[in-house]
């Protein structure tokens, strides 16, 4: 069932990790953090985790049934207990256009611990989930941390990160961490070979990469998109130990905090993809900011 529930979790590979949520049920840490895999198969993988702590039937079987009402809402975003945040929101946007998942700022902290002074709504956990979060220590970032040094048994919270080098330390050391299966970082498209050879040009110095990309009709939003996943199994493989690649070795420069923030960026990059921002200036951006990231000193 949760083939058409949580479809991103389905593959087999996730077995493990779901297994391993239906254990930690049992006595739930206060903080979870998953990284790794991608976007999808990190929210979709937090839901099964708030299933597991609220459905009626996972108290006898151990493991939510993904069928009932309350799988469904959650399964949707649309459960009372279920709070999200994702840092990566405006305040504006938060404002004007309103959703189920809202910015992450001092002002819906404060709403949180607001919140968190109340029973959850059901019989089970309230589950905040949290996406978006920088290693820049702010006003909401401290209170955070504050409300996380008071513990609840009645609310779980869970971290969301492509890895957990883009999230405080001080974060992190409270979280029991679990790793998704990362990409495929070795599957190539050879249609990209000559803009990832470009893009690394462009890194090592600094020319061509920005002239191609703004040249009429040379990009649209999928053809970005597919060249930003390029760049995150780069940096998979640089991270693994791997570098083959000219793009690789462009990205094997940054040293541990670097290749946090490049990780940071490219998530970025995707949500403006998503938004509708204008293709060839999110790789443009992305391009100038990951040039500046690794200074004269990497350069040839």
């Amino acid at each position: 069932m949760d083939q058409a529930l949580l479809p991103a979790i389905a593959h087999a590979a996730f077995d493990r990790l779901k297994g391993a949520l239906d254990r930690l049920g049992d006595a739930p840490p206060q903080v979870l953090l998953l990284e790794g895999g991608c976007e999808e198969q990190r929210l979709d993988l937090a839901r099964y985790w708030a299933c597991r702590c609220n459905c009626p039937h996972a108290r006898e079987s151990r493991s939510p049934c993904l069928s009932c009402a309350i799988c469904m809402q959650i399964a949707s975003g649309e459960y009372l207990d279920l709070c999200a945040y994702d840092g990566r929101i405006g305040n504006r946007e938060d404002e004007e256009n309103p959703g189920l998942v809202r910015a992450f700022n001092m002002q819906r902290v404060r709403e949180l611990k607001s919140r968190l002074r109340d029973a959850p709504h059901g019989a089970g956990r309230r589950v905040v989930l949290l996406m978006g979060l920088s290693l820049t220590r702010d006003e909401a970032a401290n209170a955070l941390l504050k409300t996380l040094e008071e513990p609840s048994p009645s609310t779980l919270f869970v971290l969301l990160a492509p890895q957990r080098e883009q999230l405080l330390p001080t974060l992190v050391s409270r979280s029991f961490c679990l790793t998704l299966p990362w990409p495929d970082s070795r599957a190539q498209d050879a249609s990209l070979a000559p803009w990832e050879e470009a893009l690394a040009v462009f890194l090592r110095e600094g020319r061509g990469f920005l002239e191609r990309v703004s040249a009429r009709g040379a990009v649209d939003a999928a053809l970005a998109g597919r060249l930003l996943l390029c760049c995150q199994k780069a940096l998979a493989r640089v991270l693994a130990g791997e570098a083959e690649r000219p793009l690789d070795a462009a990205l094997a420069t940054l040293d541990a905090r670097g290749r946090a923030v490049c990780g940071h960026w490219l998530a970025e990059a995707q949500e403006a993809l998503r938004y509708g921002v204008t293709p060839s200036r999110v790789l443009e951006a992305l391009a100038a900011r990951l040039f500046v990231l690794r200074g004269p000193d990497s350069q040839p």
